[in-house]
């Protein structure tokens, strides 16, 4: 019998991609790192989606990598390398999406749960949430980009902090250091999301997409537009969406911008 570890859903603009393995608290093994790569694929291919919220299934966003799968996959080294590589490009694919992504996270969000977090543009998470990234505790060391993307929401000296102690910290302390955007009590976290994803949705898709990309670009460590940059900014003045958020604007109603 094949198990749907991860699924998706869609309403409207916006697809959710469930973690779905509460039996073990979403713990995370190949197959479901290839069933999220799928998942992010599809979202991105269809054009009426327009923003991916990635969840756990169960109260939990996800406990970490399956300990009981480390046993058997890395006693074999190519086992080893495959898993790893799998875990990468599943990571490196929702990363790099061009649409919007948001964690919404509940209860664990521990080891490759914080790392799938992470690759999102924005975690959104309740008071139940519970985060940690902790290789230090099993010998092992999270990679250059897993460790970027912590660096980038935290800083070097919070991220030092994190993976030298590996230990388990509550979702204020998440908020106070950047790791998460929105912090919530539980009965308010799923209009909290839906609400901002909605804002999201009724955005230019044009603009939303391009400014994810010059901060992308940041983040892989440009300091300057290149004239290619710039002939996109010129552009934009001659773009539909720009006609209609101008013409909107004189009217003083709300755009119905026509990108998606």
């Amino acid at each position: 019998m094949t198990h749907t570890f991860v699924f998706m859903d869609c309403e409207g603009a916006v697809a959710t991609i469930h973690l779905n393995r509460p039996d073990k608290c979403n713990a995370l093994n190949i197959n479901m790192w290839r069933q999220l790569m799928e998942c992010v694929e599809m979202a991105e291919k269809d054009p009426a989606i327009k923003v991916i919220i990635v969840t756990g299934e169960g109260g939990v966003f996800a406990a970490g990598a399956d300990i009981e799968e480390f046993g058997q996959t890395f006693t074999d080294p190519q086992a080893a390398t495959i898993a790893a590589e799998t875990t990468y490009n599943s990571q490196k694919r929702l990363y790099r999406a061009s649409k919007p992504t948001i964690a919404k996270i509940r209860g664990a969000c521990v080891g490759g749960g914080c790392g799938i977090a992470l690759c999102c543009d924005l975690r959104f998470a309740d008071t139940t949430a519970r985060f940690g990234i902790t290789p230090a505790k099993l010998g092992l060391f999270y990679t250059l980009s897993d460790t970027k993307r912590l660096v980038d929401a935290v800083g070097p000296s919070q991220a030092r902090d994190i993976l030298y102690t590996g230990r388990i910290f509550a979702a204020d302390e998440a908020h106070s250091i950047g790791l998460i955007n929105r912090l919530t009590q539980p009965e308010h976290l799923d209009d909290t999301v839906a609400d901002y994803a909605a804002e999201v949705c009724g955005a230019s898709q044009f603009s939303v997409r391009a400014s994810k990309g010059v901060v992308q670009d940041i983040l892989d460590g440009a300091t300057d537009d290149e004239p290619e940059n710039l002939k996109k900014f010129a552009a934009a003045f001659s773009g539909e969406d720009f006609k209609e958020g101008h013409v909107a604007f004189m009217e003083k109603r709300k755009p119905n911008f026509p990108f998606s």
